[in-house]
């Protein structure tokens, strides 16, 4: 870890002739994401993720930008002259791995989104649950998001004063892009989704993939969170793309 305000999980011993796999958390959640993730060791470094602002054991605010979270990570990775790195962003973490890649021009071999897709629209119900706070949005998210059965998941999401959960929302329904500008973006982009993901709209899937030039992948019997539901599967799938 070398910025103390910012905690990098995995940093501490990087291979540069191994692959390298960037993971970016979804709302409200933090470097717990990758806890259950194997890759083979031979092959690729340990999961590597950075709590962005107000999540996990970072410190700072939460913002409603996914460029502020986008531009935050391309200066905390400065400090390490990652080689033949891919990124892999869980919900509103797709986003800004897209941003990452779209306006920073970081090379990244591969562009995972999982459980993601451009636009991501939260429902005004699921606002007015983060604008309560007390952890409702969590709760919402968990019980629409989570097909199989799983006691805990509330743990993963940030526990903070900060409004991160109604941060990371509006985040996801202010950012913007244009599809088009994806199509010669020169990174591979592919998208896992769970047959049983009810947060993630099909129709915007569509678009998405048919402007797009992306591979798309189904988990089944998986919700909204393939990396607790199922994270063997999905550490295998992420094997074969990168």
């Amino acid at each position: 870890m070398k910025n103390s305000e910012t905690y990098f999980h995995n940093f501490e011993a990087i291979d540069k002739t191994k692959k390298s796999i960037l993971f970016i958390a979804g709302a409200g959640m933090d470097h717990r994401l990758v806890r259950a993730i194997r890759l083979y060791d031979a092959e690729y470094n340990k999961p590597l993720i950075i709590d962005l602002p107000g999540h996990g054991d970072s410190k700072g605010s939460s913002s409603n930008s996914i460029e502020s979270y986008s531009q935050f990570l391309v200066n905390a990775l400065k400090d390490y002259d990652l080689e033949d790195f891919s990124l892999c962003g869980h919900s509103m973490g797709g986003l800004v791995a897209l941003d990452i890649v779209l306006k920073h021009g970081l090379a990244a071999k591969e562009v995972i989104l999982v459980n993601s897709i451009y636009p991501t629209r939260v429902a005004d119900a699921l606002l007015a649950k983060a604008k309560a706070g007390n952890g409702n949005a969590a709760d919402f998210i968990i019980k629409y998001g989570l097909h199989r059965r799983l006691l805990g998941l509330k743990n993963a999401f940030s526990d903070s004063n900060d409004p991160v959960m109604l941060n990371d929302l509006e985040a996801c329904n202010n950012y913007q892009l244009d599809l088009n500008d994806l199509k010669n973006l020169g990174t591979s982009i592919s998208i896992i989704l769970g047959d049983k993901d009810r947060l993630v709209d099909l129709k915007a899937v569509e678009n998405f993939t048919n402007v797009v030039p992306s591979k798309t992948y189904t988990m089944n019997e998986v919700g909204h969170f393939s990396f607790f539901e199922d994270p063997a599967e999905l550490s295998k799938l992420i094997s074969q793309i990168v």
